[in-house]
């Protein structure tokens, strides 16, 4: 497990994460930031990789970005084991 600093808006997004976890943030940005964030995500995960929110922050439109939902507030990028 690592852990950095990162923004969320303007840095360069890394890959290859099974998991990532996002809670209680993405609710001060706009839904288009939200969109870019979520995006973002999508293309840093593996296949089956997680992406797991905060109870405020239910990704009512994760189909759009081509996530499954596994349980409340985690979704899952298809593919994988």
């Amino acid at each position: 497990m690592t852990f950095k600093k990162h923004d969320l808006i303007l840095d360069r997004y890394e890959t290859g994460f099974d998991l990532i976890v996002c809670r209680n943030v993405v609710i001060y940005f706009t839904q288009e930031t939200k969109n870019n964030i979520y995006k973002n995500f999508y293309n840093s995960l593996k296949p089956g990789g997680l992406l797991f929110v905060g109870a405020t922050e239910s990704i009512y439109n994760y189909k759009e970005f081509g996530y499954e939902k596994a349980s409340t507030f985690i979704y899952r990028k298809p593919g994988g084991n």
